[in-house]
């Protein structure tokens, strides 16, 4: 049996069979010729949303997802201890300080330095650090992926020849198919990973640029996102009530100025006022800047940075080693069906390959298969395979639902609906990986709609299947997201890197994760299409689609996001938001039911919660949309309308649909004390009936509706003519 089961020598020879470009007996070498020429003789277009949502990644199923969702829960937990561990203990490093205090200034200095950092290094939330980084370390690895690609092509996953080609390897993917895909785009450095870090770009060459550069860039991502959460943990330690144990403001301040090194030039050039730009007090300022140029906290970058990237390289070879195990498994569980017939008794599939859905009783958590009730939005339902369960409201898998299937026909022509449940548990299990419930957040409904009647704004750049705006009676609203390989089938056009704005035209709305360094990256994309339709490249308005860009980010003016965006030249009109005057969408409220969202409100409403920061809401305008859409007060009146939900339709149908509930359930108990009541007084009447009746009536009343009794008992004789009579009458009156 081992003859017929595809190891690891044989996954290059299962990438050509898969491309059409050779046999089970050929090289594992590929060659990129022989990937151009197929992609020549392809006769099946590939639908360009497709295309652009599965360029980066190959597709995955439930049991890539869960082994990929295992290792990344792990790196996760490695990871907050390597931050929590990187700050040696206040005793250790109060006697290596004391031994060393009076041999120079700088020591002095660094043990001043020592009595803030690690305090307020021990306060930084490890799962915030990685929340955000996260995020901007992807848009790395995606944008060096694509510069690779330009010279190879499209990966293998996407040289498509037929529809069921398309059908196969992109809709229903074996886990061998993906290990394969992976191992080549790995070595090729075509492929991109979603969740986990990935030591290096191309496994090629170690030492080649691109993997040095990546590198590099990877702990200029990681010393950004410390120094801003940095930053915040300081101003919660030095406020009010904290009960961190440190020295006070002026002592360090006052220490630090005393000392040479601290007012040498030397020491001035080193400082970087981007690091502490939005922080207004001075001394603070000053603080700030010493920390983040002093060796304490150089050394403990580079040590957190050099542990972390050892943590990618023993995660990631975890996950391509438990990717082989499987797929060796299943090639082998797919021979013995092969043998003993795919199907057993009754006709059922025994491959248990199929996620099961299952619908959750609102009142005892307890699972059935008996479906949906109608109008029963407060429902959940709970997609269950490989040993983890996922839940979703009924609300948003009806979502999905229709999201689904408006997509699949204009891929396919035709619905495939036994996709459904593998694609929807890949789905949840993906997002469940993410960290922050709140960088998942969209913005209200209300406030696209008001975009969309305003700018004819039909585009979300950052969103997901589960918060995107959706028109319930179909139409043309479209958004991009974060994984293209588990969104597109369900209407995503994959990352906003990747989409073409100026052959769209129109205008864009954008809610980005909210790290710096992200929001960076995405600026330089809007800067780019915005420049390149500008008057200064000499190219006038004639023919040239208005190009604006609408973007929601927290007010935080020390964050190198906000900064780039604050100084567009392409900036027309900023806005803020108070932040007690607006609500975000809640970036789990997929999971919750409707009756958790009401007991969770926090002052919200239902499925929006009460923003926890001003939101600063920048559009960048070409000189065609300035003309288009000339920006005044009435625009940020509108914004502030939405965001406060005052006129949400949404809402409203929300709160419909609770208080309906809320009735119901009202009725459901009035009607239960009515009945219990009713009984009782039945039984009542009956007790007084029975003590005032003669005995005759009594027993006469007592053998009603008894005929077979009163049948038996007259042919025995005990019964005389009279009293066969009665009961008689008496049934038939009673009846």
């Amino acid at each position: 049996m081992e003859s017929h089961i595809r190891g690891d020598e044989d996954m290059f020879a299962l990438l050509e069979e898969m491309g059409g470009g050779g046999d089970a007996s050929s090289s594992p070498t590929i060659d990129k010729n022989s990937i151009a020429d197929n992609k020549m003789k392809n006769t099946f277009t590939m639908p360009r949303t497709l295309e652009q949502a599965f360029q980066l990644s190959p597709p995955s199923n439930p049991d890539v997802e869960i082994i990929r969702h295992r290792n990344h829960e792990k790196f996760k937990s490695d990871f907050y201890d390597l931050v929590r561990n990187c700050v040696p203990r206040a005793a250790a490093a109060a006697s290596n300080a004391s031994t060393k205090h009076q041999e120079s200034p700088n020591s002095q200095r660094n043990q001043c330095i020592r009595s803030v950092l690690q305090p307020v290094w021990r306060q930084m939330p490890a799962h915030s650090i990685w929340e955000r980084l996260q995020f901007s370390l992807k848009t790395l690895e995606a944008g060096c992926v694509r510069d690779n690609q330009k010279n190879s092509g499209l990966p293998p996953w996407c040289c498509i020849k037929n529809e069921e080609q398309l059908i196969n390897h992109l809709l229903c993917p074996s886990v061998q198919q993906i290990h394969a895909w992976i191992l080549h785009g790995k070595q090729q450095g075509i492929v991109w990973e979603p969740l986990l870090l990935v030591p290096a770009i191309s496994s090629q060459d170690i030492n080649d640029q691109t993997n040095q550069g990546y590198r590099r860039n990877t702990f200029s991502l990681l010393e950004e996102e410390v120094k801003f959460q940095f930053i915040r943990s300081f101003k919660k330690c030095i406020g009010r009530g904290s009960k961190v144990d440190l020295p006070s403001v002026d002592e360090i301040s006052s220490t630090l100025k005393s000392l040479p090194e601290a007012n040498s030039p030397s020491h001035i050039d080193g400082l970087k006022k981007d690091d502490i730009t939005g922080i207004n007090n001075e001394k603070h300022a000053f603080i700030l800047q010493n920390i983040f140029i002093s060796q304490p906290f150089k050394k403990i970058l580079q040590k957190l940075h050099k542990k972390l990237m050892y943590l990618a390289e023993d995660t990631y070879a975890h996950f391509l080693s438990d990717l082989k195990k499987t797929s060796v498994r299943k090639a082998a569980e797919e021979q013995q069906q092969l043998n003993k017939g795919k199907k057993g008794k009754g006709g059922k599939d025994k491959s248990g390959s199929v996620p099961k859905i299952t619908f959750i009783d609102k009142d005892d958590d307890t699972s059935t298969n008996t479906g949906l009730k109608k109008n029963d939005a407060d429902r959940q339902a709970r997609v269950t395979f490989g040993g983890l369960s996922m839940k979703i409201n009924i609300d948003h898998m009806q979502k999905l639902e229709r999201l689904h299937k408006r997509t699949l026909p204009n891929i396919l022509g035709a619905d495939k609906p036994s996709s459904f449940p593998r694609l929807l548990f890949t789905l949840l299990l993906r997002y469940d990986a993410l960290e922050g419930a709140g960088l998942q957040s969209a913005i209200p409904h209300s406030v696209f709609r008001f975009l969309r009647n305003k700018f004819g704004c039909k585009f979300e750049g950052f969103a997901s299947p589960f918060n995107c705006f959706d028109l319930k009676q179909g139409g043309d609203s479209e958004f991009g997201s974060a994984f293209g390989d588990t969104d597109a089938w369900f209407g995503s056009e994959g990352s906003f890197f990747g989409v073409d704005f100026l052959s769209k035209g129109g205008c864009f709305q954008a809610n980005p994760p909210f790290a710096s360094e992200f929001m960076e990256y995405m600026y330089q994309r809007m800067h780019h299409f915005l420049a390149m339709t500008s008057a200064d490249n000499g190219i006038s308005d004639e023919g040239v689609p208005p190009i604006q860009f609408v973007i929601f980010v927290p007010a935080w003016a020390e964050s190198s996001g906000w900064q780039s965006l604050m100084s567009s030249p392409f900036l027309a009109k900023h806005c803020i938001i108070d932040q007690k005057n607006h609500y975000y969408a809640e970036g789990t409220q997929h999971r919750r039911s409707q009756r958790e969202s009401n007991a969770k409100d926090g002052g919200g409403k239902g499925n929006y919660r009460i923003a926890s920061f001003d939101t600063s809401v920048f559009f960048l305008q070409n000189a065609v949309a300035k003309k288009k859409w000339p920006l005044d007060d009435k625009v940020q009146v509108g914004l502030e309308k939405a965001f406060a939900l005052t006129e949400d339709e949404e809402v409203k149908t929300s709160s419909a649909k609770s208080k309906k509930l809320s009735q119901k359930s009202a009725h459901r108990q009035a009607k239960k004390t009515t009945t219990q009541q009713k009984v009782i007084k039945q039984q009542q009447p009956e007790k007084k009936k029975r003590k005032k009746s003669p005995d005759g009536v009594k027993k006469k009343t007592l053998m009603s509706g008894g005929e077979d009794e009163m049948n038996i008992f007259n042919s025995l004789g005990l019964l005389d003519g009279n009293e066969e009579k009665q009961p008689k009458k008496k049934s038939k009156k009673h009846r």
